[in-house]
C-alpha cells in the first residue's frame, strides 16, 4: 500500500468543510434558543450530518485518488460502514470542536436565561 502525500483536495479542504459545518450547523439548526435540550438535539444533529458528510467527502477523496469510485461503492452496506468509518475517524478534529461549539452556544443559552431572569425582577 503506497500511501499518497496530502494535497489540498485529499485532506485540507474536505477537513476545512467539516470545520465550517461543524461551527456553522449549529447556528443554522438551534439559532437563539433558551432550551438546553434543544441544543442538544441541534448539536446531535449536528454531529450526525458532519458525520454523513465526511463519508460522502471520502467518498469523492477515494474516487479521485483511485480513478473513480466504482470499485469502492461497490459491496453495499460493507462500504458504506467503510467509508463511514473514515469519517469518523476525521472526527478527531471536528469531534472536540463539536465540543467546544456546544460549550459556547451552552453558555450562551445560559446567559439569555439569566438576562431574562434579571429583567423580570
Amino acid at each position: 500500500m503506497n500511501a499518497s502525500p496530502l494535497t489540498l483536495s485529499n485532506a485540507i479542504l474536505p477537513m476545512l468543510v467539516l470545520v465550517a459545518l461543524t461551527i456553522a450547523l449549529p447556528m443554522l439548526l438551534v439559532g437563539p434558543t433558551l432550551s438546553q435540550g434543544r441544543l442538544a438535539l441541534g448539536m446531535g444533529a449536528t454531529g450526525l450530518t458532519v458525520l454523513a458528510v465526511g463519508a460522502g467527502l471520502m467518498v469523492w477523496v477515494y474516487g479521485q485518488e483511485n480513478g473513480g469510485v466504482a470499485a469502492e461503492v461497490q459491496g453495499g452496506l460493507s462500504r458504506a460502514g467503510f467509508f463511514l468509518g473514515r469519517s469518523a475517524l476525521m472526527g478527531l478534529l471536528w469531534g472536540p470542536l463539536l465540543a467546544v461549539v456546544w460549550l459556547i452556544r451552552a453558555q450562551g443559552v445560559e446567559r439569555r436565561r439569566g438576562l431574562l431572569m434579571k429583567g423580570d425582577t
